[in-house]
């Protein structure tokens, strides 16, 4: 998100006189309505929800990157960044359509020189709706404004309060459950830790990104660490989607710990969601992983290192040193001993996998699609994978 500026410097390309005129007085006096609220600090949620009852018509904002600020009608469709800055090349209100089927007609919002997003009005939009929608840029510019002074205000205090969630804290735990209260955070009720990654070059507009969420986040290297309640997949998909619309390029990867009730055990769910991230960077294709989906790795996350590389060791040793049987392994195990498939999978000749499945045969001593070898070998494979998670996070 590009940086904002200061209230009083608003004036800019939507203050411009109207150029779709409702009844002066109308106009004016819903203006000054909707700029009260945003100076109130009713946020967007209460300006676009007069947006909308005054036109009847459904209200979205969007970002500059394409990400859902807040929408009336629930919708969460992004748009490109390459469409975003079409709109903001246009004089004024331009038709958009979003993946979701919704058409809508877009104003491009400023503050000063600076971008702040765009409004958008489900069509058909006539000219009383027009002359509604220029009038509500102002009070949307002010909101962004106040909205990035609300977050630095607080962020240095939201981010102090992560890090004695994540490592620890030196205060009670009453003490600690009514501070994070006052952040929207209720850890003596069901509560997750969650990390979001990034790995693109729009590092500021990421930092902006995470700054604006609406729970208390702590940024670090990339990765913002955060508390989720209530129905957490949900939440995560929700805030990766956003995230990810509002940064354009790069991946977003979502990753959470154990759900936990009691605050002493919330670092236990931020350490096991950085174990989480590691897996889930390990694998090609995936933005989202949480520990309730880990299957056996759930339980290896509580073994010792040590035990876990004795098992490894007693189970997959012969092959250890030998990659393209691991993987061959792996992908005999997943696809239930389908020699086509693991075929496609590795890029291989049939025959070629026949051979490699005779050569684990030999070195392990063992049928890798009987039942109980195949669910040992699935889970030696589980606990080598978390070993390199275990070394990555350690060097």
């Amino acid at each position: 998100m590009d940086g904002l500026i200061a209230v009083e410097s608003l004036a800019g390309p939507t203050n411009a006189p109207s150029r779709h005129q409702a009844p002066a007085a109308t106009v004016e006096e819903f203006a000054a309505g909707l700029n009260s609220l945003a100076l109130g600090g009713a946020g967007w949620r209460s300006i676009l929800a007069r947006i909308a009852a005054e036109t009847g018509r459904a209200a979205r904002l969007i970002g500059v990157h394409g990400g859902v600020f807040c929408a009336t009608d629930g919708g969460d469709a992004t748009m490109s960044p390459a469409e975003v800055a079409r709109v903001f090349a246009e004089p004024g209100p331009v038709t958009v359509s979003l993946g979701d089927g919704w058409t809508a007609r877009a104003l491009a919002v400023w503050a000063a020189q600076r971008r702040v997003g765009l409004l958008l009005l489900a069509e058909p939009v006539g000219e009383r709706a027009l002359a509604y929608l220029d009038a509500s840029a102002t009070a949307v510019a002010i909101e962004a404004v106040r909205r990035d002074a609300a977050a630095a205000a607080t962020a240095e205090t939201a981010s102090r309060l992560i890090d004695e969630l994540r490592y620890g804290a030196l205060r009670s735990t009453n003490e600690l459950t009514r501070t994070a209260a006052r952040f929207g955070l209720r850890l003596d009720e069901p509560h997750s830790a969650a990390v979001f990654a990034y790995d693109g070059s729009n590092r500021r507009t990421w930092s902006t990104a995470l700054s604006w969420l609406e729970m208390p986040v702590r940024q670090e290297d990339g990765e913002g660490w955060t508390v989720l309640s209530g129905d957490i997949p949900r939440e995560v998909t929700r805030i990766r989607v956003r995230l990810q619309g509002m940064v354009g390029d790069g991946t977003v990867l979502a990753a959470t710990g154990p759900v936990v009730t009691d605050p002493r055990e919330t670092a236990r769910s931020f350490r096991d969601a950085e174990t989480v991230l590691g897996l889930l960077r390990r694998r090609a294709g995936e933005t989202e992983l949480l520990h309730s989906t880990l299957g056996p790795a759930q339980l290896l996350l509580a073994v010792p290192p040590e035990q876990l590389n004795a098992f490894v060791e007693q189970q997959l040793g012969p092959i250890l040193d030998k990659p393209e049987l691991l993987l061959t392994l792996n992908a005999w195990l997943a696809t239930r001993g389908s020699r086509a498939a693991v075929a496609d999978l590795l890029h291989l000749h049939r025959n070629s996998v026949g051979y490699r499945v005779g050569q684990l045969r030999q070195l392990l001593s063992a049928d890798p699609l009987d039942p109980e070898t195949a669910h040992r070998l699935r889970t030696a494979l589980t606990a080598r994978e978390l070993l390199h998670v275990f070394s990555g996070r350690a060097s």
